[in-house]
């Protein structure tokens, strides 16, 4: 990506880099010990005339849809967080006012609507382990590997990724199925997820079911 100018000690500017990060060709996954967790697919943040519009999540829906498509065809679980806020949510001073709880912008969009089988979990905070039952689930199920797409990826979806490291498990993200509000951020974020997390980079259709 090219280089980015930033403020250095005495007021001066010099360009930036992202260090390079490993995405792998190919990651096989156990479908019994394995969750796709899809973060945050909601109107507000993917639709023209949402709240908080992440300007390349919609980019992101066909590599969703074909994740959900082989996790289904596997039985592998799959978990959706739904970012929930009503009035006086002190994130709205913090962000534009989006994911009110009940609105068309709440609701996770169409072509990506959960199946019968999913869990959606309402989250409060950027992290979809914080104030809900998401570890517990997991570990109910004996998942030991995430797969986490959606948005926005250097904030729900890293802060995810983190604490589920953070947890042992071990993640997975697919490049492409994650979105930002800024490229430089998204690669910042897959970078930090490789080095601090030991996080698996790769893309949707590298992703292969199997035992490993």
């Amino acid at each position: 990506m090219p280089p980015r100018s930033c403020p250095a000690a005495g007021g001066m500017s010099r360009p930036i880099e992202v260090p390079e990060y490993e995405v792998q060709a190919k990651v096989r996954v156990e479908p019994a010990r394995t969750a796709l967790v899809v973060v945050d697919m909601q109107n507000d943040f993917v639709r023209e005339g949402g709240g908080l519009l992440v300007p390349d999540a919609a980019a992101t829906v066909p590599a969703i849809r074909s994740m959900l498509e082989l996790a289904r065809a596997h039985e592998m679980r799959v978990v959706y967080s739904q970012d929930t806020h009503r009035e006086g949510d002190p994130e709205w001073r913090i962000w534009p006012e989006h994911a009110r709880a009940g609105s068309w912008g709440w609701e996770i969009v169409r072509e990506l609507a959960p199946g019968p089988d999913d869990v959606v979990l309402r989250k409060l905070r950027y992290d979809a382990f914080y104030g809900t039952a998401l570890d517990h689930l997991l570990r109910f199920w004996g998942v030991d590997t995430l797969v986490i797409c959606g948005t926005v990826a250097n904030i729900c979806v890293h802060y995810t990724a983190a604490s589920a490291a953070l947890r042992w498990y071990d993640v997975v993200i697919p490049r492409d199925a994650v979105s930002a509000l800024d490229p430089f951020d998204l690669e910042s974020s897959l970078r930090q997820t490789a080095f601090l997390f030991a996080g698996r980079i790769t893309t949707a259709a590298a992703l292969i079911c199997g035992s490993r």
